[in-house]
């Protein structure tokens, strides 16, 4: 006979920088429902700063990269700080997917956690982990987004295929927090 006992699911986060990120949003939060840009200190969090997306919230469904961290940007393949969500990504689908994502946070005022495979050719090309964080400057309007990215290439030989090139993509995980 076998029992089964109940107890905490494990946690999604399973990266570790984006666990430290996530702690670190938690600290700097308080009692408050979120933090604000102010509180977000970039020498407190130099392991998470080359994974970090600071995106500023223009409106509904509006966002645009104000801060992409220097391994996005290699994994990428393009800095598109300064640029729209609109302008930065080009495949329509994963688009709409990712200002899904945006919207989620935004709206709710909560982390977001999310995980996609992607795919080329059929073949597994890379996992991508991705953590949104509101911010607020008035602890109730979401006004920017502090996001940790780990982008996990398979093979080395598709880092090289970037993200200009969108692959079909299959989203595996969506929690709140």
């Amino acid at each position: 006979m076998s029992i089964k006992t109940t107890g905490p699911e494990p946690s999604p986060l399973s990266n570790e920088l984006i666990r430290e990120g996530y702690d670190y949003w938690l600290r700097k939060r308080g009692t408050r429902a979120m933090p604000s840009r102010a509180d977000i200190d970039p020498n407190e969090i130099k392991r998470v700063l080359p994974h970090v997306l600071l995106v500023d919230v223009l409106g509904p469904h509006q966002y645009r990269y104000r801060l992409i961290g220097t391994e996005c940007v290699i994994a990428h393949g393009i800095n598109a700080a300064g640029l729209t969500l609109d302008e930065a990504l080009k495949d329509y689908q994963y688009k709409a997917h990712v200002i899904g994502l945006y919207d989620q946070c935004v709206k709710d005022r909560r982390p977001l956690y999310s995980e996609s495979l992607f795919y080329q050719s059929g073949a597994l090309d890379h996992h991508l982990k991705v953590l949104f964080m509101p911010l607020s400057n008035d602890g109730t309007t979401v006004n920017m987004v502090f996001a940790i990215q780990i982008i996990q290439f398979i093979d080395e030989k598709t880092q090289n295929n970037h993200f200009t090139s969108m692959k079909p993509h299959k989203e595996i995980i969506r929690t709140s927090f």
